[in-house]
């Protein structure tokens, strides 16, 4: 997990969560279509869990050595691709619902449901890589601004 790549990652969420925003908005309005959709959850999902991790951590590998191993790496994969696969089937299926051709079928929820291990996967990689370099850490500081005695 480079900084540079954190980065570009905060930025890319950023702009695709912004582009679903505006994709659910026009579509919903253009259609007319008031009713309850999934389509709207890909703009909080790109936002939330895009661009607001990758900015925490972003922020973590700047005050943590977090150690660039194999978990690192398993982290940035593993995560992009539950991105990938929450988002386009959020943005999939609520097209669908606003067209009216959605048909809800157990393979569709289980391309979702994979999208969402996944990211549990990453969760719990990126924790590991943190404790991680939280050992590796010297001189942790503490809330008081005092070095960390173990």
């Amino acid at each position: 997990m480079t900084t540079t790549a954190l980065y570009r990652s905060a930025v890319a969420y950023l702009a695709l969560g912004l582009a679903a925003g505006l994709y659910y908005r026009t579509l919903t309005h253009s259609q007319e279509f008031d009713g309850a959709t999934v389509l709207g959850l890909a703009h909080t999902h790109l936002l939330a869990l895009g661009f607001l991790i990758s900015l925490i951590l972003l922020l973590l590998t700047r005050t943590v050595a977090i150690p660039a191993d194999r978990v690192s790496g398993a982290v940035t994969w593993t995560y992009h691709a539950g991105m990938a696969l929450t988002a386009g089937m959020l943005l999939i299926k609520g097209t669908g619902e606003v067209l009216g051709w959605w048909v809800d079928r157990p393979m569709w929820a289980g391309i979702s449901g994979t999208g969402h291990i996944l990211l549990t996967v990453a969760f719990a990689l990126a924790m590991i890589a943190l404790g991680r370099g939280l050992k590796a850490t010297p001189g942790r500081p503490t809330l008081a601004g005092q070095s960390d005695p173990t």
